[in-house]
């Protein structure tokens, strides 16, 4: 397929695009979309893009190579991998991220709003303005501390983390057992988009060694803790 890249425009350190994609064709929340730039001649390869918090009915997406600009042309694949499943039971979810930005996780925020959950965020820090700007007024914004003072809070845990934070979320969730489920967003380069060729995008699991690629990139929770390389 190929599309137009709309717009541009930077949240926080994050640059996000708008795409002109039919709604049948958008990633669901986690998923990514492998996308390539025909207008920059000196590209090439695929760029992994992942839906982001934006304008209803349009899709944005992110994060965007710097030198994308509005009005460059791209092919893009249909969607990969598996996204967040979010229990249509669940009244409250919480959204944790370390040093990744939260635009990927906020569009899970509006579905779960949509079915009447109360949502936090929960992040090392906390986000920029223009960030807090985009997000609803009934999603709560607080530090990681927070919610491991108050574990039983969430029914539902949606974790994005880079790779190398694997350990770092690991240390975090000390106990055995957790009154939650949860799924992780893990952030890691998945150069062969899918054909589990390649092998860079390795995860360790309860479940043996699984690809990002196909496995993922969002896995459930219970299987990455205290395992996960």
């Amino acid at each position: 397929m190929i599309v137009k890249l709309l717009e541009v425009a930077r949240i926080g350190l994050s640059r996000v695009g708008l795409f002109n994609i039919p709604k049948e064709y958008w990633p669901v929340t986690g998923q990514y979309l492998p996308c390539q730039n025909l207008t920059d001649k000196t590209e090439v390869g695929f760029v992994n893009l992942f839906k982001v918090i934006g304008r209803e009915g349009i899709l944005s997406v992110g994060p965007l190579p710097e030198r994308w600009q509005p009005g460059d042309m791209l092919a893009c694949l249909p969607p990969r991998g598996k996204g967040f499943m979010l229990p249509p039971s669940v009244r409250r979810v919480g959204l944790l991220t370390i040093s990744t930005s939260p635009i990927c996780l906020l569009p899970l925020a509006a579905s779960a709003l949509a079915q009447g959950a109360a949502v936090s965020l929960f992040c090392e820090s906390i986000p920029p303005l223009e960030l807090l700007n985009r997000v609803s007024p009934r999603v709560e914004v607080g530090q990681i501390s927070s919610l491991l003072e108050n574990l039983d809070w969430p029914d539902f845990l949606a974790v994005d983390i880079d790779h190398s934070e694997l350990k770092t979320l690991s240390m975090l969730f000390t106990q055995a057992d957790y009154p939650f489920e949860g799924q992780v967003l893990i952030r890691i380069p998945m150069p062969c988009r899918g054909l589990a060729e390649c092998g860079v995008c390795a995860v360790k699991t309860t479940k043996g060694w699984k690809y990002a690629c196909i496995d993922g990139p969002v896995f459930p929770l219970k299987e990455i803790l205290h395992v996960a390389q």
